[in-house]
Formats: structure tokens, C-alpha cells, sequence
């Protein structure tokens, strides 16, 4: 054969070969479209708790003149944006009452003023003025000092009364109809400091004294102390977080009304307690395995802009770095929500969806930013999660494959309250330097940060 043949002849097997492999690869190769959702369940407040026991004791019990409840709240001036500010509630029995309570009103305490700045900076504010006395219209009210009223019964006795099967109404005038009863300010002051940052400290002191309220029922000139109970409280932005005026009492408040029991009402506040968590844009690459496209643990972020997703959702810069990287088949981001027209961060309900194609080996690596936090965020392990099982394409659920990593590019505050988080920081990238400037998995968050597969939800779809 002469070497023109032998020549053409090893051209043509090279180009056979060639069209072959194109051939197989794209037998091999798959189409996918992957969808991230938010899956938050709205919930009535941001914080809850109760506090039952009394500053100084080791138990739980009423406070009696001169004691005092004490606790902290987290709250930024707002958790999502235009919901009409972070607000303090709580409601504690009269105890001197068949079922007389106290509490703010129906929107409770706000803890910024208008310009948005935090109460008790300098130093504890005294809302007291804002404190009302209420009567739960669960039982009929008697002379004060009766039987039927908590002091007079044992300690575990419930629900002793008449039944009234009234409505909420505020007590007015002094008067509950059948006894005189004092003001507030006589019963309780109440201040708010702000410790350092969000955090405030609420105490609720007992100021009454053995004069405070008249007990007829116990004989004609006798007075006494009015008691308060273990409390239950929550910060919310919405109205009406324990009553509404002018309609029944849950059984919750009922119990704290009459008797100063918390638990229904504490079981009630903590099932209906999370934190709203948006997601934000993000971005998506498809790669080789073996590569670490987006971070690697244990060590500071690359600097191509994750930093910017994790701390303001703000996918421009680490897109465009994931474009020209080595061994990075394909990337992009996402922005846009299903069904919108415009790139936005997706609340509950919302979701992101973008299509890939990949061949066997190839893995994916996506990142999205959890939005109640300094610089959080969603992601796959360091190398991504598999796009094929040997040359089966993987479809279905893949959430349980995702962590909630930090950057490490700024200190964390509490989720949700955060003033340098990028709901409510004035501007991007605001924070201070974190001490550790390593990337790592979120470890012990606070409890209103709950489980993953209570935010996000992403599926893989073969096509």
C-alpha cells in the first residue's frame, strides 16, 4: 500500500473514531431540569417563650412584691420586608381576679421607633403605660378575695369558677363590674433595655404591696398584694398574637387567666414559631468530578464571588467566574422565579428552575443564599452531588444532599434580626470581618432555624 493510501486511510479511521465518540457521547449525555424550592411555612411569630421562674429562684412560681421576671428577645426592626415591624406580647394572670390578665393591646409593644431605631439604648424603657388589664370573660367575675379565685385555692385546682362564656373585653374605669380595682402601675412596671445590637431584655417587675387591692370577700377593710403569674410571650409582626377584642378566649389564655397556667399556651406559641426564610438567586455549574467549583472546606472562600451570594444573594460575579473555569462543563445562574418576569429571591411557595445537560461522571454544584442570615448559604458538598448513577441519570428528591454552609466572610448575628443581613442593612456587604475565615457547615443554629427540608427543597428530573 503506498503512503498516500496508508495516509487517507489512517484519516479516514481517525475521523471514523471521532464521529463514533461524538456518537457515543451524545447516546450518553442526558437532559435534566432542576427546580429549588421554598417550602417555609409561614408561621404567626419569630420568637416565643415563656419564663416561669422568678429572677433570683430556682423554681418555677408567681411573683410576689418586689420580684421580678426577666428575659431576652432577638428582634430587628423588621424579619421581612414591609411587614410593619417587630413587635413584643405577652400575657400573665392578675391573680387576685377569677379571670383577669395582663397584657398590651392587641398589637403589642413596638420595639423600634419610627425611625428604626431600637428602644432602651441607653437605658431601660419604661413601657408600663403600655400595659392593659383585661378580663378573658371565661368566668364570672366575684368579689375579689373569694373562694374561687386562685390565691384562695390549692395551687393545682383548675377551672373552679362559674363559667361566664364571654368574650375578651379590656378593663376600663377601674372596675370589672363588681370590684375596684387598681392601676397597673400599681401591679407591675415592665422596661425594655437594649443589651447589644437586637437582643433586648424585657423584666417585668411586681410592685404591689400588701395595700394594693381590696379583698371584701375576705372581710370588710382587708387589702392585699396582687400576684403575677408565670408568663408566655412572643415577638411577632403581626396583630392579635394571644386575643382578639370581642371574641372568646383560646384555652390557652383561658388557663393563664384563670389559673396562671402556661403550658397549653406555651405549646401553642412554640408550634406556631419559625423564622421566614427567603432564597435568593444563585448560580449552578456542572463539572468534572474531583472539582471543587464553588468552595472547599476549611479553608477562606476563593474570592469569585460566593462571598456575594452568601451575604446579598447577588449571583453576577461568581457566574461569570464559573464560565471560564477549568473543568466546568457548563454554569449559569438563576434568578428569575417560575412564573415571574423579573429576578427576584423567592419566598414560600416560590421556586427557581433551570435545565442542564450532562453526560456520566459529571456532577453538580449549586449555591443559594439563606437570606435570614449574615452569609449563609445552600449548597451541595464541595465537589457537588452526581448527575448519573454508573449510566443511569439520577431524577427525583435531592435535598437530603444539600448543606447550610457559612462563608466565613462576615460575623453572624441572629438569624432574622441581623441589621447588617441584607433585609434590613443599609447597604451591601455592611458587616464586620469574621474572626474565622474559613468555610464551613452551620453547626447548633438557633431553634427558630429549622430543619432543611423545612426551607428548601430541590429535585433533580431526568427529561
Amino acid at each position: 500500500m503506498t503512503i498516500i493510501k496508508k495516509t487517507l486511510l489512517f484519516a479516514f479511521l481517525l475521523v471514523s473514531f471521532a464521529a463514533c465518540k461524538d456518537d457515543d457521547d451524545s447516546q450518553q449525555s442526558n437532559n435534566f431540569t432542576v427546580t429549588i424550592e421554598n417550602v417555609v411555612t409561614p408561621k404567626s411569630f419569630f420568637q416565643s417563650g415563656q419564663m416561669a421562674i422568678p429572677v433570683g429562684g430556682t423554681a418555677p412560681a408567681p411573683i410576689f412584691p418586689g420580684d421580678a421576671y426577666e428575659f431576652t428577645v432577638q428582634a430587628g426592626a423588621n424579619v421581612t420586608p414591609g411587614d410593619g415591624g417587630t413587635r413584643l406580647s405577652f400575657v400573665t394572670m392578675f391573680v387576685q381576679s377569677n379571670d383577669l390578665f395582663l397584657a398590651p393591646d392587641e398589637s403589642g409593644i413596638e420595639l423600634y421607633d419610627a425611625s428604626g431605631n431600637p428602644i432602651g439604648v441607653s437605658a431601660p424603657s419604661d413601657i408600663t403605660d403600655q400595659i392593659l388589664l383585661w378580663d378573658a370573660g371565661t368566668e364570672v367575675n366575684e368579689m375579689t378575695g373569694s373562694a374561687s379565685q386562685k390565691p384562695q385555692q390549692d395551687a393545682m385546682a383548675s377551672d373552679v369558677g362559674m363559667d361566664e362564656n364571654g368574650v375578651v373585653t379590656e378593663i376600663t374605669g377601674n372596675s370589672d363590674g363588681v370590684n375596684t380595682l387598681p392601676n397597673v402601675n400599681e401591679v407591675v412596671k415592665v422596661t425594655v433595655l437594649n443589651q447589644n445590637g437586637t437582643e433586648f431584655l424585657v423584666r417585668i417587675e411586681n410592685v404591689s404591696n400588701s395595700m394594693t387591692i381590696a379583698t371584701p370577700a375576705m372581710g370588710a377593710g382587708t387589702t392585699a398584694a396582687v400576684p403575677v403569674s408565670p408568663i408566655v410571650w412572643a415577638v411577632h409582626t403581626a396583630d392579635n398574637p394571644f386575643f382578639t377584642t370581642g371574641v372568646a378566649a383560646s384555652e390557652g389564655v383561658e388557663d393563664i387567666a384563670e389559673d396562671g397556667f402556661i403550658t397549653v399556651e406555651s405549646a401553642r406559641v412554640t408550634e406556631n414559631t419559625g423564622l421566614i426564610v427567603p432564597l435568593s438567586p444563585g448560580v449552578w455549574a456542572v463539572h468534572d468530578d474531583g472539582v471543587t467549583p464553588l468552595f472547599e472546606l476549611g479553608t477562606t472562600d476563593f474570592g469569585e464571588g460566593l462571598e456575594a451570594v452568601a451575604e446579598d444573594g447577588t449571583p453576577t460575579d461568581l457566574a461569570e467566574a464559573l464560565s471560564s473555569k477549568d473543568r466546568v462543563i457548563s454554569s449559569g445562574a438563576f434568578n428569575t422565579p417560575v412564573g415571574a418576569s423579573t429576578p427576584s429571591a423567592i419566598g414560600p411557595g416560590g421556586s427557581y428552575s433551570f435545565d442542564i445537560t450532562a453526560s456520566p461522571g459529571d456532577r453538580l454544584s449549586l449555591a443559594t443564599m439563606f437570606v435570614q442570615s449574615n452569609d449563609w448559604f445552600y449548597s451541595f458538598s464541595e465537589d457537588g452531588i452526581a448527575l448519573f448513577n454508573g449510566d443511569t441519570p439520577a431524577t427525583g428528591d435531592v435535598t437530603s444532599s444539600l448543606g447550610l454552609y457559612d462563608a466565613g466572610t462576615e460575623v453572624d448575628e441572629f438569624p432574622g434580626s441581623g441589621m447588617n443581613q441584607v433585609i434590613r442593612q443599609g447597604a451591601a456587604n455592611g458587616g464586620a470581618v469574621d474572626s474565622d475565615t474559613n468555610v464551613r457547615t452551620v453547626t447548633n443554629p438557633p431553634a427558630n432555624v429549622e430543619a432543611k427540608e423545612n426551607i428548601i427543597k430541590v429535585t433533580i428530573v431526568a427529561q
